[in-house]
Parts: structure tokens; C-alpha cells; sequence
């Protein structure tokens, strides 16, 4: 077994016993009442073995009544048939208040409280205190910059987003958030692509060209279409977007004017090292 290899399979092994840990603390805890404010981002989901989904989202705040309200995250999870999981997709939306019954660990195994759903109870609107904290979570933070303009806050993947000029040519700038909650360390690494973006730009064509214009004449090329330039490739991709770390890393996200069938283009890399790769993903 390679190296890499190895070390994939410890990862899983790891995660396969953190389950089962705190499967175990699940089991020594009652079900209990919570009220609770979903977060931005809403449910997201998953298949398991044996033809189960599960289902997951995150309470912003909430509430073991009639106790008081806890502002520590809590993931709540729920594994069950597709069509369960299928019915609750529909009913957990970001922003809203609701109540389930559910076991509550809030110092798991994993790190962070979680909770195992038992059902599913639906809207409640009764507690005023985490009905405010909905109000308040949904009112726009912004940051206003000098160079770049207003940015929001994304609470959706956490980043801030402005509409910018790069090279000509409006696009939106996303600044991922540092340990401590600022986009400072961010800002530094974007001011320093826009201090040689005229260079950047063409390193990024270049790259793009590079990596795969191959790939587009070789295996994504239309019936009767004939094989394209680095010209022709250039002219058609479009920049739409780039996201900044904090570390100095980035990606910049172009339309591919089809030229693999709507996928994007998605050029990576960071300050020390240059580009480092480019994909297709969507």
C-alpha cells in the first residue's frame, strides 16, 4: 500500500470510529425538547450504506426548553430512508425557527455539540428571544473599502463578496474569513494581485491554455468541430469571479463559454508558489 494511500485509509478509519463514539453518546442521552434558529447555510445531505440518507443542519442558536438559549453552534443530523430524508429536505429552510425532539450531546466526541433528530416537529414561533436572534442574523454586515468598494457578508460559505473591476472587466470578489473572524489577511493578498493584475491576467490565459486546451481538443471537441487555439480559447473563457484565503492562496472561476459544455474554469494557486492548477469543476 503506498504512503498516500495509508494515510486515506487512516483518515477513514479515524472518522468511522469517531462515529461510533459518539453513536455511543447518543445512546446514554434522553430525547429532549429543542427550539432552535437554522443557520444560513441551510440542510445539506448525504447517501449512507444500506439505501439511507442523512440529512443535516446547523442550529445558529437554540434552546433545551424551557432552559436557556445557547449561541455554540449545534449540528443536528438525521439518517433515514430517501423518501424520509426527502420530506424533511423540504421543511428545514435557512432562517427559520423550529422545534424537534432530539438526543444532545453538547460535549461530543467530535468536538462541537451535536444532536441526533427524532422528529421533526415543524415551525414554532413561541420563544421571542430566538425569534429576535433571527431578525438580527438576516440584517446585512458590510465593509467598506478604499480600493474595493462594499462588501457583504455571505453568512451562506462565510465570506464577504464585492463587485469590482479586474482588468477592464467587473467580476466579484470573495474574501474568505481568518480564524479570528477578519477579512484583513484576505484584503493583503487581493491589494497584491491588483498591484500586477495586468501580469496576472495573462499568466492565468496562459495557464488556462496550457492546462487544457489539450483536454478540450483531444476529448471535448463537438461533432464537426474543429480543434482550437489558444486564441480561440482565450477569446471564450470569461473571468466571473475570483475568491481570496488568508493563507495567500485563490481561485479564479470563469465562464467557459461552453467550451466544455458549461462547466466552469477554475484556475488556482497562491502569492509564494504561482498557479498550481487548473480544473473543470460543476
Amino acid at each position: 500500500m503506498s504512503k498516500d494511500a495509508a494515510t486515506e485509509s487512516d483518515v477513514f478509519a479515524e472518522a468511522a470510529a469517531r462515529k461510533l463514539a459518539l453513536a455511543a453518546q447518543f445512546a446514554e442521552r434522553h430525547v429532549e425538547d429543542v427550539i432552535g434558529l437554522v443557520d444560513a447555510r441551510g440542510q445539506g445531505g448525504w447517501p449512507e450504506q444500506g439505501n439511507q440518507w442523512t440529512l443535516s443542519f446547523t442550529f445558529h442558536c437554540w434552546k433545551i426548553l424551557p432552559g436557556p438559549m445557547k449561541t455554540r453552534p449545534l449540528s443536528v443530523s438525521f439518517t433515514a430512508s430517501r423518501q424520509e430524508y426527502d420530506s424533511l429536505w423540504e421543511r428545514v429552510q435557512s432562517y427559520s425557527v423550529v422545534r424537534i425532539r432530539a438526543r444532545v450531546v453538547e460535549e461530543s466526541v467530535i468536538g462541537t455539540p451535536q444532536a441526533e433528530l427524532v422528529e421533526f416537529l415543524g415551525a414554532d414561533g413561541s420563544d421571542s428571544e430566538i425569534n429576535q436572534a433571527a431578525v438580527d442574523l438576516q440584517k446585512p454586515v458590510v465593509h467598506q473599502d478604499h480600493q474595493f468598494g462594499q462588501f457583504t457578508l455571505d453568512r451562506r460559505v462565510n465570506w464577504y463578496t464585492a463587485e469590482t473591476e479586474w482588468n477592464g472587466e467587473r467580476v466579484s470578489l470573495n474574501l474568505t474569513l481568518d480564524d479570528s473572524g477578519t477579512i484583513e489577511a484576505a484584503l493583503k493578498v487581493a491589494r497584491t494581485l491588483w498591484k500586477n493584475q495586468k501580469r496576472w491576467a495573462k499568466r492565468i490565459e496562459d495557464f488556462a491554455v496550457q492546462e487544457l486546451l489539450p483536454l478540450k481538443n483531444e476529448s471535448w471537441l463537438d461533432e464537426g468541430e474543429v480543434e482550437l487555439s489558444a486564441d480561440d480559447f482565450k477569446t471564450r473563457m470569461t473571468l466571473e469571479s475570483l475568491t481570496v484565503e488568508p493563507d495567500g492562496s485563490f481561485d479564479f472561476w470563469h465562464n467557459d463559454g461552453d467550451l466544455f459544455c458549461g462547466h466552469s474554469i477554475q484556475i488556482s494557486g497562491n502569492l509564494s508558489e504561482g498557479l498550481t492548477r487548473a480544473d473543470i469543476p460543476g
